[in-house]
């Protein structure tokens, strides 16, 4: 089977994120998989095998920080965007071992989600080109 759409995970737990987060990344050609916290959100990563990950960090039952190191250590390929609106997230993120490869502040527009995505397109592309 050849898949048509590479994959974007977008865990958050905020049901409105969660379908502008899809809209948008519908629209740059992503097939979006939804996850309500980061324990959904793992065992959807190791389902699916996304091409792009976008979470928020505060969440239940994993935080998007400690997501991020799962995720990271399974596969360091896969790009990892994360989203807060808590304001104290670089010291948490420098006491982290892995680093996101982007990060965004709430609130933020669908155009500055879509230019990171963008500018995270030849590792999304190196991350597709792994799991064809």
């Amino acid at each position: 089977m050849t898949e048509t759409h590479p994959k974007c995970l977008l865990v958050d737990d905020d049901e409105t994120m969660l379908t502008m987060l899809s809209q948008c990344v519908e629209a740059l050609g992503f097939e979006p998989v939804v996850a309500h916290d980061g324990d959904e959100g793992f065992s959807a990563f190791r389902e699916v095998h996304p091409n792009l990950v976008v979470s928020d960090i505060h969440m239940p039952n994993r935080n998007g920080l400690l997501l991020l190191n799962d995720i990271k250590s399974a596969n360091p390929n896969v790009p990892v965007i994360l989203i807060t609106g808590w304001l104290h997230y670089r010291a948490a993120i420098n006491m982290e071992t892995a680093k996101p490869d982007a990060f965004m502040e709430k609130p933020f527009s669908i155009g500055h989600l879509q230019k990171t995505i963008e500018g995270l397109r030849v590792e999304i592309e190196r991350a597709w080109d792994k799991e064809l």
